[in-house]
């Protein structure tokens, strides 16, 4: 009877919890900013942001020491670029650098004197291009733009050399030289920075603010303890396992309004690549929600207040971002690199969205991604077992020790640790 009376009351157990952590959770205001405000308001913060999808007509100035027919023609072409706008000639490279740092112009192309005899000589003639690094998006267009003007020069220069024969074959083909070159966008038909970038950054959004909502009601629950004498009394008494179950089913009934708006309405205010199927992507967000809440139980054992919960985001935003491969490949990371953005959610998430969303991929084929989800619910549910086991409950019970030696000696340990030069009771 004692067997069966404990199997009914776990998961009663777990409904207590879960109520009382949804109650926590709307009475706080910091929490309700971190559930709620931030992710209506970062997405779309970020998405402004970057809605400039690509930059056109970036405005370059010309350096030309050879001054020939080739020149001037593989200027007229670059100028014909949706990516660049060619504003004026300039006889030196002090005055096109100046111009450059007056903020007139982002980037200087400059032909030596010999680069015609080069070029139809066989050798291989050089264009050199100077760009205003600020803004990545300006060099990534002006040397997208210079290539696809180099590429068809030197097709026609190659079709005239070798005669009429490829010049006929290339007619017949429909093309303009001997190979004909086309870009084909799939996923991103925009070929824009957001439509690559954001994605990701809306699963980022997601994973950070529910982590950052976790470590504030972490903190308010020590900090009921300080003032009670090492007791929450909004704390239910239940097992570790229901505990943790009941935090997270309510994490995850609170995110799903916000996971809807954020990964399929933004999408749809920006018109970004929207190819994927929305069951995929349902299915494909549960894990991660369940994995973030753990991993945000996980991490909850940093923070001692409230305040402590901005050094986690500050210590893990950024290195989160980069993990995921957003700004480097992550094939090219080293072998610690990669082990550890394995161990975030929100990288293979991300990574997963981004195919299906973007690609139209099935779940299928990011099945390995949706697996390690699921890998990572288990042993961040494992984690957060053992912090709240054998590190968070221990603290309890030794706060409640030493208030029943002292009733001030909790407040007291917190100024001493704070620097606060107040007398002990």
């Amino acid at each position: 009877m004692r067997m069966l009376s404990n199997i009914f009351h776990w998961p009663l157990s777990i409904g207590r919890v879960w109520k009382r952590e949804l109650c926590l959770a709307f009475r706080d205001q910091a929490v309700v900013i971190f559930f709620i405000v931030l992710c209506a308001v970062y997405p779309v913060l970020y998405s402004l942001i970057y809605n400039t999808e690509v930059a056109r007509d970036v405005q370059v100035v010309v350096v030309d020491d050879n001054r020939s027919h080739l020149t001037r023609e593989f200027v007229r072409m670059l100028d014909a670029t949706p990516e660049v706008c060619v504003t004026d000639y300039v006889s030196n490279m002090p005055d096109a650098r100046r111009l450059m740092n007056e903020h007139e112009c982002y980037g200087i192309v400059y032909f030596p004197a010999d680069f015609t005899r080069k070029a139809l000589g066989g050798e291989q003639g050089h264009v050199s291009l100077y760009t205003d690094m600020g803004v990545l998006m300006r060099y990534k267009q002006l040397l997208v733009a210079l290539t696809k003007v180099q590429l068809s020069v030197c097709s026609r220069m190659q079709q005239a050399q070798i005669g009429i024969v490829s010049a006929n074959t290339a007619s017949s083909s429909g093309g303009g030289g001997i190979i004909e070159s086309r870009e084909v966008a799939l996923g991103n038909t925009a070929m824009g920075v957001a439509s690559a970038v954001l994605p990701c950054i809306l699963l980022m959004v997601l994973q950070q603010s529910m982590i950052l909502g976790i470590c504030v009601l972490r903190g308010g629950s020590r900090e009921r303890r300080l003032h009670h004498r090492g007791i929450d009394p909004e704390e239910i008494p239940a097992g570790v396992g229901a505990t943790i179950i009941g935090k997270t089913l309510c994490h995850l009934l609170i995110y799903i309004l916000p996971a809807i708006y954020v990964l399929h309405f933004v999408p749809i205010f920006f018109d970004f690549p929207q190819n994927g199927d929305p069951l995929h992507i349902i299915a494909l967000i549960l894990p991660f929600l369940l994995g973030a809440s753990l991993l945000g139980q996980t991490l909850q054992v940093f923070v001692n207040d409230r305040e402590s919960t901005f050094l986690v985001m500050a210590f893990t935003s950024v290195i989160f971002v980069f993990l995921s491969g957003i700004s480097w490949p992550r094939y090219m990371m080293s072998d610690l690199w990669t082990a550890l953005g394995n161990a975030i959610p929100s990288t293979w998430a991300s990574n997963a969205y981004i195919a299906i969303h973007t690609t139209g991929a099935t779940l299928e084929q990011v099945s390995g991604h949706y697996y390690m989800l699921w890998i990572l619910v288990a042993f961040y549910f494992v984690a957060a077992y053992m912090v709240e086991r054998f590190i968070c409950r221990p603290r309890y019970r030794r706060m409640q020790h030493y208030a029943a030696i002292h009733p001030h000696a909790l407040l007291n340990e917190e100024r001493r640790r704070n620097a606060v030069d107040t007398p002990d009771w």
